[in-house]
């Protein structure tokens, strides 16, 4: 029978790098809420909504 080592894993670069992660998503999700609030408001137009790399899709 084959005994392999248990390597100890580092649990806090992990984690930080995993909110990190997390983080820049949420922010991301945020300003791109923020740019459609502002479309719908009139303040941006269609172009700049799109050069901020939001998109609208049609539904089915």
């Amino acid at each position: 029978m084959n005994k392999t080592a248990n390597a100890p894993v580092a649990e806090a670069a992990d984690g930080a790098k995993k909110s990190d992660r997390l983080t820049r998503l949420i922010e991301k999700v945020m300003a791109d809420k923020e740019s459609v609030n502002l479309y719908h408001d009139g303040k941006i137009t269609k172009d700049e909504l799109h050069a901020r790399g939001v998109r609208f899709v049609k539904g089915l």
